[in-house]
């Protein structure tokens, strides 16, 4: 299948991407000008580029010439946000543009990665814009498969890793609740199963809210870091999701996230992983497993900077 691969050197489209190639198909990439390429590895040598932009239809237009295939995986930058840019531009608006001229253009499958949560009585601009996406893709009379993870474990990475290992030996979990569940997975699985999307019947016009195999607390969770890092920390008090909300309320301007989008993605998350399992026969990556790698390479990268 000829594929166009939007959001290609994302975490998440760069091995979409990568598994795409390897399946047999032949892959293009939409980028901006400033695009990693690099991320793409090997495969970046077996990948036609295109540049283009979403929220400009007409320079999408040689990009999917000939294409049967849409991988989209995209999200709001704060690059695009400096821009003046908006969740309803990007995630709307950038998705209608590529609906629009997929059904010009003939693409007979479209693969979108959404988020879990996401739906008609969301509060948040974030999530309205991604429940009018998904719902832009599923009327538009072309097969689908929208994916919607609960969490992923390159997001951890970033903040809940770096975190305990900042503040030690103790009890206390200051930016959130430690009692809501959640199915974390791997980038990478995900993006396998969206390259496998494309071609597999049993993916065909369906929604999967997708999540790894185990089901973990918040507060278990941030204890496995603590245990792979060799921290004597025992999460037992947190902060509301209510009283959370009301704090970013108070000192909006602190925050990364806004109260509604809290509200959103905030919640109890349990997956049942099976319909996953049987679809698409992957074993995923778990959470033990993920913690044994990711805790030294982060621990590793704290150091150099203090350095």
């Amino acid at each position: 299948m000829n594929v166009l691969v939007i959001g290609a050197t994302g975490d998440v489209g760069s091995e979409a991407a990568k598994f795409a190639v390897q399946k047999g198909h032949t892959a293009r990439a939409l980028v901006r000008k400033t695009s990693n390429r690099d991320k793409l590895g090997e495969a970046k040598d077996r990948i036609e580029f295109f540049e283009g932009d979403m929220l400009d239809k007409a320079s999408l237009e040689a990009a999917m010439d000939g294409m049967e295939g849409l991988i989209i995986s995209i999200r709001l930058t704060p690059a695009e946000v400096e821009k003046g840019r908006t969740y309803q531009d990007v995630e709307r608006g950038g998705i209608k543009n590529l609906v629009d001229l997929a059904k010009e253009k003939g693409i007979k499958k479209i693969i979108h990665v959404s988020a879990a949560g996401v739906g008609p009585r969301c509060v948040s601009d974030m999530y309205q814009a991604k429940h009018q996406a998904e719902e832009t893709i599923r009327q538009s009379g072309i097969d689908y498969t929208i994916f919607k993870p609960s969490g992923m474990f390159k997001d951890f990475q970033m903040f809940h890793i770096p975190m305990v290992l900042k503040l030690g030996e103790t009890n206390t979990w200051p930016t959130g609740p430690l009692h809501f569940r959640m199915n974390p997975l791997s980038h990478i699985d995900l993006a396998e199963c969206m390259a496998d999307a494309l071609t597999n019947p049993a993916a065909s016009n369906k929604s999967f809210e997708i999540g790894g195999p185990d089901c973990v607390m918040q507060g278990d969770f941030l204890n496995m870091i603590a245990k792979e890092a060799g921290i004597n920390a025992h999460y037992t008090e947190g902060v509301s999701k209510e009283q959370l909300i009301e704090r970013i309320k108070a000192n909006p301007q602190k925050s990364f996230f806004t109260a509604e989008q809290l509200q959103d993605f905030l919640n109890d998350s349990i997956i049942d992983h099976n319909p996953i399992k049987e679809t698409f026969g992957i074993t995923f990556e778990r959470v033990g497993e993920y913690l044994k790698k990711a805790v030294p390479e982060v621990k590793a990268a704290l150091a150099k900077q203090q350095k």
